[in-house]
């Protein structure tokens, strides 16, 4: 290594080939690696060698290469996931085992975070042919994955290692590290259609091989040529007053174009789901820490970084509203609602009950997507193409047309892949200031934000205080509820009064209730943004109810599981907003298999192990498939055989690592009769879609695959000859639904009034281990769910291991701390997210109880396992401890 004024010279081995480079010591091998050398597969996650996604192999040994200076590899041998690729092509099909066996087993979600994945297990099998599950923990420790759960990828690192090294892995002793098996349900839609070809087989991630050698195209890997780059310059403050902001220095920085502020926003400047109340720069008032005031736009990254760090904004700091009881004294409220049904006072006047009350409290929890939020806008005559990482690409298309005061025809939006979405990316962050910088430079503008400021800027899980009463007859039948809710929706309005209504329609959970008050009320505060979360809602009301349900069989002493058994909705029920259930309520088959499972198993582990402690704890939740509440649910497609014979099917609706694209696939192999690899797909674009409702609500399975199924039926009917191209097309539409304070609507639709299209219901246990008297450790979770009809088994078990391990995650340790509006979380690792160590194993029940509205009886599944999941936990360290827990995270 050889210094030369700020360059130095280096000597070094990438992927095989030797590389002789001139760079500033200052550079990290992830910038070399994307910046110079072009390669891509490395994901930047973090910045701060937390989340692994940037783990590259250096002299064989695994390492970030985030916080790697150039410096340190002098003389070394560089391996990333494209040599890795490269390495495989000696393997059948040109797939390297490791590759193989995580499409095999469905280890691969959005993909993110799987090229570090797979070079850390790379270094792991090299010096370890036949791990153990503390081995494969220990060599997978520094690299998060926040989709799978983890158990998918502790199973292909022992495939991958059985393909390697056959000879040292006769015995698989993690193959019960996840088992699945399938039941019937009583009370699903009598379907015409039975699938019979590819629906229900558990086929690889149609983007699976690319997400796996790294050229998946995320909104940070897109190519475009002369680029400007954007850096905010933020409020600092949680309440202020701008007196002003000079830029006037800044402008004479190298590289700086221009600095950005609201006098240059063309139209409206504002943007929001319900109201457009959040600026896209903040002009008079700032109401949080990470308000943008400006944007500096450079020629660099570095450029433009190192200028915005140089404004500083004069801002009167004024003091702010912290706490959901100030909001409400203040009068800072977004919404107050409230819905009952039956007389609670009488009830609660009944003889011969017993009451339970309990106020639970709840912190913000920051999504941690592997991916930070990343766009590019690029202006062409009068037209603006946003590339982004959104849900909900027709929003956005909409927010940025009337902020650049353009029709929605001249703003078009294409949704990158997603490196996880959980909600987070249903709202605009970045897109309106990247936007109206390129449209005013008339130049394209990319932004990415860094972990710190992604953590900072994005909407949270609502930070919920609740208050529960809830009376009970001697036999556990549920007499009355009486229940109030409050959340902390942050400085802008967001989805806040959807969640909390959505709150308040499951505040009952999926039991009868026949006396029941729920009330509402979403508050405004200087604190963290709240928005959609994996859930949206509900979960903060089953933490709730749950514990109520637990607290009162102890009481009574009854069973935990016969309780809910007694209360559980089932045909012909009525909700606890109104809607009656008519087929594909599974929450008392789910409820009884669960039980039967759960017991068995708890037996296993005391007899086993005599001497350790082990406690199990319960609880159910069901959710709504689709937006519902009056939004129309919506799917299109439209499929076309090409004149050589193969399929372009283009469809409504996004892919964020749930496996999205290959369900659709799926979908229409089955009525075409094809295979996968015969279809072209075209999703999330303005511009080649049906215009449709984001993806939210575990909606786009039963809005978007209908419209596959019914699209391809009409397609099969229509005369095809090589050389012609047919095309077909269908829009489908969900049965209208209705707000929960539509009072109108209820009067008249009698039985007719829902509030959802459908719903998918859970049951899930925990047992888990008491390690000390402040200490546990899940050890299994058993989870049965009602999906409807399976189309990809290795789908829904990913999409229930990685929901159930957020739901594990928000009982014992996650938070996003806010203190009197200052962000205490500023870097990934301290999150409290959970590690492939807090793994635990699961059990599997995969309930089919077919939906009529669903593609052949099928439905949403990639939320509602989150949502009993951490009341399950509550209850059991509740047990454990010999206390009510009632705050999470237990453990923080």
């Amino acid at each position: 290594m050889e210094i030369k004024g700020e360059c130095m010279k280096l000597t070094f081995k990438l992927n095989h080939k030797e590389i002789h480079a001139d760079i500033a010591p200052k550079h990290t091998l992830l910038w070399y690696l994307r910046r110079t050398a072009c390669l891509k597969g490395t994901k930047e996650g973090c910045s701060t060698g937390h989340c692994g996604a940037c783990t590259v192999l250096i002299n064989g040994v695994p390492r970030r290469s985030c916080i790697t200076r150039m410096e340190q590899i002098a003389n070394c041998e560089i391996l990333t996931i494209e040599g890795l690729e490269e390495e495989g092509k000696q393997y059948p099909e040109g797939i390297h085992p490791i590759a193989r066996a995580f499409l095999d087993v469905g280890a691969v979600q959005c993909g993110f975070c799987t090229p570090g994945m797979l070079l850390a297990v790379k270094a792991l099998l090299d010096g370890c042919h036949h791990p153990s599950f503390d081995e494969i923990c220990a060599g997978l420790k520094h690299n998060y994955c926040r989709c799978t759960g983890y158990v998918k990828i502790i199973k292909a690192v022992k495939r991958a290692a059985e393909m390697l090294y056959p000879e040292e892995n006769q015995d698989n002793d993690l193959e019960d590290l996840e088992r699945t098996c399938f039941l019937k349900g009583r009370y699903g839609a009598r379907m015409e259609w039975v699938p019979k070809h590819i629906v229900g087989q558990a086929v690889w991630d149609t983007d699976g091989i690319k997400k796996t050698n790294g050229t998946l195209i995320y909104a940070d890997d897109l190519e475009i040529a002369d680029c400007y780059y954007g850096a905010f310059v933020f409020s600092g403050v949680p309440c202020g007053r701008i007196r002003n902001i000079d830029c006037r220095k800044v402008q004479s920085l190298p590289g700086v174009i221009k600095v950005l502020t609201a006098k240059d926003v063309p139209g409206f400047n504002g943007y929001g789901a319900i109201e457009m109340d959040q600026p896209v720069f903040c002009k008079d008032k700032v109401r949080f820490c990470y308000d943008a005031v400006a944007l500096v736009v450079a020629d660099t990254p570095e450029h433009a970084r190192a200028a915005a760090s140089q404004v500083h904004p004069d801002i009167e700091e004024l003091p702010g509203v912290f706490s959901m009881d100030e909001a409400a004294a203040c009068g800072q409220i977004y919404a107050r609602m409230s819905h009952e049904t039956g007389d609670v006072e009488r009830a609660k006047k009944e003889k011969g009950i017993i009451v339970v009350k309990n106020s639970f409290d709840m912190p913000f929890v920051e999504h941690a997507c592997m991916e930070p939020e990343a766009a590019a806008a690029v202006y062409t005559d009068e037209m603006i193409h946003v590339y982004t990482c959104t849900q909900s690409p027709f929003e956005l298309q909409g927010m940025i047309a009337k902020i650049l005061n353009l029709s929605s025809e001249q703003v078009r939006v294409t949704a990158t892949p997603l490196g996880g979405g959980f909600g987070s990316k249903c709202d605009p962050v970045i897109e309106p200031a990247a936007a109206v910088a390129a449209y005013v430079l008339k130049h394209s503008v990319r932004i990415t934000l860094s972990r710190e400021e992604s953590m900072g800027m994005t909407n949270k899980r609502h930070a919920y205080h609740t208050e529960y009463e809830a009376g009970f007859y001697k036999d556990g039948t549920i007499c009355y509820l009486d229940a109030r809710l409050t959340s902390d929706g942050g400085p802008y309005m967001g989805l806040t009064p959807g969640v909390l209504e959505q709150s308040l329609i499951f505040a009952g959970g999926p039991y009868r209730i026949l006396n029941g008050r729920a009330s509402g009320t979403a508050c405004r505060t200087n604190n963290a943004p709240g928005g959609a979360f994996r859930g949206f809602g509900i979960n903060q009301a089953a933490n709730s109810m749950e514990s109520v349900l637990d607290e009162a069989a102890k009481r009574l002493g009854i069973d935990v599981f016969d309780i809910r058994m007694k209360n559980a909705l089932k045909p012909g029920d009525r909700t606890f907003s109104g809607q009656v259930l008519k087929e594909s309520v599974g929450m008392e088959d789910a409820i009884a298999a669960c039980k039967v499972k759960t017991l068995k198993l708890l037996e296993e582990y005391q007899k086993n192990w005599p001497d350790r402690k082990f406690f199990m704890g319960a609880a159910c939740g069901y959710k709504n498939v689709g937006v519902g509440k009056g939004a129309v649910d919506d799917g299109g497609a439209k499929i076309t055989r090409l004149e050589t014979g193969r399929y372009l099917l283009a469809v409504t609706g996004i892919d964020m690592g749930q496996g999205f694209r290959t369900a659709m696939k799926q979908l229409a192999c089955e009525v075409l009769i094809c295979s996968p690899d015969d279809i072209d797909l075209i999703n999330g674009d303005t511009k080649r879609t049906h215009k449709h409702y984001g993806a939210v609500s575990e909606r786009q399975t039963l809005n978007s695959g209908r419209a596959v199924v019914e699209a391809c039926r009409l397609l099969i009917q229509k005369d095809w000859k090589p050389g012609l191209a047919v095309s077909a097309q269908y829009q489908y539409q969900a049965p209208e639904t209705y707000a929960l304070t539509d009072r109108k609507a209820r009067q008249i639709k009698g039985d007719a009034y829902r509030n959802y299209p459908t719903y998918a219901y859970t049951a899930q246990a925990v047992i888990l281990e008491k390690i000390s008297e402040k200490t546990v450790k899940v050890r299994h979770m058993i989870a049965a769910h009602d999906v409807g009809r399976a189309i990809n088994p290795h789908i829904i078990e990913g999409q229930i291991e990685g929901s159930c391990s957020m739901g594990i995650g928000y009982a014992l340790s996650e938070c996003y701390e806010v203190e009197r509006g200052y962000p205490v979380q500023k870097m990934f690792g301290q999150l409290g997210l959970p590690k492939i160590e807090d793994t635990p194993r699961y059990d599997i029940i995969l309930i089919e109880d077919p939906e009529e509205e669903g593609p052949f009886g099928a439905k949403g599944i990639s939320e509602v396992a989150t949502v009993p999941s951490a009341p399950a936990v509550m209850n059991a360290v509740s047990k454990a401890f010999g206390r009510r827990i009632t705050k999470v995270p237990i453990l923080k």
